[in-house]
């Protein structure tokens, strides 16, 4: 964790110490910064201050007591001059700069790609919501109608002929719910991540690498699935001539859409992606 500052130069031990060196390891004050640069020995020496200052982790090889300059992908670890020749002189090396670079670009590609699939995902959602939530009020409106046209004989049949529809619409809007709920965590997530990303910019490069190797783990452990077409309701009704009072009533029909989330690509969904449900009531006094 990032420590702060110093509370005194402990070279001079008067100054605060603003300024941390990370080759020598000590706090600075400014006037002793500067003197410390000027002294050939020091003169290419790095200094930290203010929130960056992390005396627990070391920027530079704690065997040579260089800086980091390269990153071995064999080994996957940033490596100074001298142990590139000793320990990694037959390995894949690459510029620690550049390797930061390229993995902070691929992973703000992959998570600007996810923020906007997550985006357009929920607003879809919530499209399809309302239009089933409109077909729903259709359905109920349809079979009220059928219910006021045969009066008081079939008021039962109305009554459940609604709740049926209601508590379909209740477990549809329940899945919806569970749905856009995902997508707008990764949503959210990935806004995090994506603003996570730009306040590093000021972050050492080695300290880049492994806290972006973090964030690329995190990112890549979100799957998003194809969303499935969205579940509906319809209600066919009919008015037929005669006292059957079954064959006035309509039939209602359910698709449910099925949703697939957290699977691995080894993981199959066994169940059909859609299924009907079919219904039909006839009354006992008219038999």
């Amino acid at each position: 964790m990032a420590q702060t500052a110093a509370s005194t130069c402990e070279i001079c031990t008067g100054g605060p110490g603003e300024y941390y060196c990370q080759q020598c390891d000590q706090s600075f004050c400014g006037g002793c910064k500067l003197s410390h640069l000027r002294m050939k020995i020091s003169k290419n020496h790095t200094f930290l201050s203010g929130p960056n200052i992390n005396k627990e982790e070391k920027l530079f090889c704690t065997e040579h007591e260089e800086i980091y300059f390269f990153y071995c992908q064999d080994c996957d670890t940033p490596v100074c001059r001298i142990c590139s020749v000793e320990k990694h002189s037959r390995h894949l090396m690459t510029d620690l700069t550049k390797s930061t670079a390229k993995l902070r670009s691929e992973l703000v590609k992959t998570i600007e790609s996810k923020i906007a699939t997550s985006s357009q995902t929920v607003s879809k959602i919530e499209r399809e919501t309302k239009t089933y939530r409109e077909e729903v009020k259709a359905v109920i409106k349809t079979i009220t109608d059928d219910g006021k046209y045969l009066k008081n004989l079939i008021d039962k049949k109305v009554d459940s002929f609604v709740k049926l529809v209601q508590d379909e619409e209740h477990k549809a809007l329940q899945n919806m719910s569970t749905i856009n709920k995902f997508y707008k965590g990764v949503f959210e997530n990935c806004q995090q991540w994506q603003k996570n990303i730009t306040e590093m910019e000021t972050i050492a490069d080695v300290l880049l690498l492994q806290k972006l190797k973090k964030l690329k783990v995190d990112s890549d452990n979100i799957d998003l699935k194809q969303v499935p077409e969205r579940s509906s309701v319809s209600y066919i009704n009919k008015k037929p001539s005669g006292t059957e009072i079954d064959s006035l009533f309509g039939e209602l029909q359910f698709k449910e859409g099925k949703a697939v989330m957290g699977k691995t690509e080894n993981q199959q969904n066994t169940r059909p992606k859609e299924t009907q449900k079919m219904y039909k009531y006839a009354c006992q006094y008219c038999r």
